[in-house]
């Protein structure tokens, strides 16, 4: 008597296409990936705590602009003629490189340009513009 075996039905899983996908995503992160090379970390000596530098009182200078078109540098009136050798006297003085331009909206843009290449054409590296944020309740 002959003993017949039922025909076994395949489970498995093919995993071609899914090792497939995960080479192709290997490949995307390599090329879109920005390699660089690692930078040399040095570990640096500790000073005692009487050798930390104070801190400056002044980082940067700020001069606003008015809506009348008056100038004030650091919250003292100066003429906008005097702007250029004040700047120059108080860059090589203390060595401040940045200044703040806070302009009221209603003020001459024209002023706002003279004020800004006055500031870049007399010591002063980086120029930031100061504005108000919206009120995050108006709509």
């Amino acid at each position: 008597m002959l003993i017949q075996r039922k025909s076994r039905i395949d489970a498995s899983i093919d995993l071609t296409p899914l090792i497939d996908v995960v080479f192709q995503l290997l490949i995307f992160l390599m090329v879109a990936s920005n390699f660089t090379k690692p930078e040399s970390f040095v570990d640096l000596p500790t000073a005692p705590d009487s050798a930390v530098p104070s801190a400056r009182p002044a980082e940067k200078i700020t001069v606003t602009i008015n809506s009348d078109d008056t100038i004030l540098l650091d919250s003292e009136p100066l003429p906008l003629a005097d702007l250029a050798a004040t700047i120059l006297a108080r860059t090589a003085a203390t060595g401040i490189t940045r200044a703040e331009i806070r302009g009221d909206k209603a003020s001459n843009l024209g002023t706002f340009v003279t004020v800004m290449e006055t500031l870049r054409g007399n010591g002063i590296q980086s120029v930031g513009l100061v504005k108000q944020l919206p009120d995050e309740g108006a709509h």
